[in-house]
């Protein structure tokens, strides 16, 4: 394609339906690296700031897409005019950025620009293009993708909940939330188009931070219980595997439960969804009116002009549109709720509950555990659920929690089964919590764990109790001992949440030897297995300080764990270090304490020699 301009030149990749396109993507190879451009529209050239389709951009706050219609933000002539279209020449707001091989960018430049030569493209036209070499547009589809690839990569590596499964349809949000994809949007085209955003606006949002320029940057952060990005990525990459669409739905209930909404302000909060420092939204300018606002800064900057908006009128803007989000999720809440409800009472009174879908039937269950009642039939479908494994964590815990009359034998059943499955408690407290507090959870303010090494025992053990806060109370676990804190944690939740359903607690404290004093044995038994060996050496204060630490390598398919350890000996204070690799963390963990065994216990034999020990 040698007729072209690189910087002019785009591909704009939507829905088959889209008319409002704004933004198109190209990539090309450069030596050493890679350029890439993003082309947005130049939405502020047709509307002027306070004129009248400004001050119905404002009030609209973005364009609500409806199954029925589509409610634009702007006028439809704005829209028309504003819309990249490939049959004519575009005025954009561009974004250079130039990449090494990695994938790190090393420059970023923007300003206003033009599209000359464009494609317009579905996400599965795109999809196809990047897979067949005989297409005109393989070559900068397929390196799109593989610039899509690298930059997911990155974003996982940095810990991020990144993910996408297009086999079956499920996908992370900007927000940390498990949603369903249309059927058209299951393809690589689609994970172009969203990784090249994501890309923009956070270098977008980076300059303006170099630049010390106000815009609306959106920020984000996660419930204290939402947990470990990582690890919930881990989870939903193995249910993926296994390709359980219930185990999916569970899950993805869950993290609904304990996302949190990201927000827009004029400062910087960081955005721990995406897990990126920085993050602005600025690539729909036609659709969003926190783009508009932010594309009008920025144009203003590139050409040297002051900020048209001043501080105290953009932190205004960011109010009113949270507020406005907020007020539309709240109304969307309670119109599907008061639906919801009419429907429900209308199932609890057909008793035909196992003929019921999954969502109708737990409205019903919700429906007669608030209300005390219980519709003959709903127990045994219930416990019908339970033993297939369909019971989601919400219906699980609300039978648990509040369940009484003909519920109490199903209890105590799921009593048991928590004993057998304690990992799963702190989740139900975590759905206590919410019900009391109406809200999301925080850990800073409604959970404190106490977890602590338990001295005076044989062998590594680990104690820990979880207190809750809420509306002025408090309830605290008693304090359960373990061979590891995350057990430990495990039965304490355990025993708090038996509490507060009013049933025994089946939580348990690890059989544990306390430690008499006398010789010790320096050496463990060499049948131990190695981190369980490494352990207990730091366990009898032997190796101080031991920490492990994880980096992953690699596609979801095919990934490589590394784990890093090191500590210091106790009576040298000489460092000792290793390094393991393996598919998995624990693999990875094994391999690094079969080297760092051997350097503890050879620190250890050199010790009693009164040489100097080596890590």
């Amino acid at each position: 394609m040698a007729d072209h301009n690189p910087a002019e030149t785009g591909i704009m990749i939507d829905a088959a339906t889209t008319v409002d396109r704004d933004d198109a993507i190209w990539i090309e190879s450069d030596g050493d690296g890679f350029d890439v451009w993003v082309h947005i529209s130049r939405v502020a050239d047709h509307v002027p700031t306070g004129g009248g389709a400004d001050t119905e951009a404002h009030d609209r706050v973005h364009t609500r897409y409806r199954a029925e219609y589509t409610k634009h933000m702007l006028p439809a002539p704005i829209v028309a005019a504003a819309s990249l279209e490939p049959d004519r020449e575009n005025d954009t707001f561009a974004v250079h950025l130039r990449l090494d091989h990695a994938g790190n960018v090393l420059t970023a430049d923007l300003g206003p620009g033009r599209l000359t030569r464009s494609w317009a493209m579905s996400h599965g036209e795109a999809a196809d293009a990047a897979g067949d070499p005989a297409h005109p547009l393989h070559g900068t589809l397929a390196l799109a993708l593989r610039f899509a690839q690298t930059m997911l990569a990155a974003r996982r590596n940095a810990g991020a909940l990144a993910f996408y499964d297009l086999l079956s349809g499920f996908a992370t949000n900007e927000e940390g939330q498990l949603v369903r994809l249309d059927s058209a949007e299951r393809n690589s085209g689609y994970i172009i188009v969203q990784e090249f955003m994501i890309a923009a606006n956070a270098q977008i949002a980076a300059w303006a931070v170099r630049e010390d320029l106000p815009i609306l940057f959106r920020n984000h952060r996660l419930a204290a219980v939402a947990g470990d990005p990582a690890e919930l990525r881990d989870e939903l990459d193995s249910i993926a595997a296994a390709g359980d669409g219930n185990a999916f739905e569970m899950l993805r209930s869950r993290m609904r439960m304990v996302a949190r909404a990201a927000a827009y302000g004029p400062t910087v909060h960081g955005h721990h969804g995406l897990q990126l420092p920085v993050y602005t939204h600025a690539t729909s300018p036609i659709r969003r009116y926190p783009d508009l606002v932010t594309q009008r800064i920025l144009l203003a900057a590139a050409l040297g002009h002051p900020s048209p908006y001043p501080f105290e009128e953009l932190t205004a803007v960011a109010a009113h549109v949270n507020e406005r989000i907020e007020e539309e999720r709240r109304a969307k809440t309670e119109y599907f709720k008061q639906k919801a409800h009419e429907q429900t009472a209308k199932h609890a009174e057909s008793a035909d509950f196992a003929a019921l879908p999954y969502k109708q039937f737990s409205r019903v269950l919700q429906f007669a555990v608030e209300r005390g009642e219980t519709p003959t039939g709903l127990v045994e479908d219930t416990a019908r659920r339970l033993d297939a494994r369909e019971l989601q964590l919400r219906e699980f815990a609300s039978v648990y929690l509040y369940g009484r009359g003909a519920f109490e034998p199903l209890r105590e059943r799921m009593n048991l089964i928590l004993a057998g499955e304690p990992q799963q408690a702190q989740s139900v407290v975590n759905v206590y919590l919410q019900d009391r507090l109406g809200g999301p959870v925080s850990n800073e303010t409604n959970v404190l764990w106490t977890v602590e090494d338990a001295p005076g025992y044989e062998g590594p053990l680990f104690s820990a109790q979880v207190a809750i806060h809420y509306n002025g109370e408090q309830v605290e676990s008693p304090k359960r001992l373990q061979r590891n804190k995350k057990e430990a944690r495990n039965q304490a939740a355990l025993a708090l949440v038996s509490a507060l359903a009013g049933l025994p607690d089946l939580s348990a404290d690890a059989t544990a030897k306390p430690r008499t004093e006398g010789p010790k044995k320096l050496l463990v038994d060499a049948s131990v297995n190695p981190a369980e060996a490494v352990q207990i050496y730091a366990g009898r204060g032997m190796v101080k300080l031991l920490t492990w630490d994880f980096e992953v390598d690699g596609p979801s398919h095919e990934r490589t764990f590394t784990c890093r350890a090191e500590g210091w000996m106790q009576g040298s204070g000489e460092r000792v270090a290793a390094e393991g690799k393996g598919p998995t963390k624990q693999a990875a963990k094994t391999n690094a304490s079969l080297e760092l065994r051997v350097h503890i216990e050879v620190a250890l034999a050199l010790g009693e020699t009164g040489r100097p020990a080596e890590a």
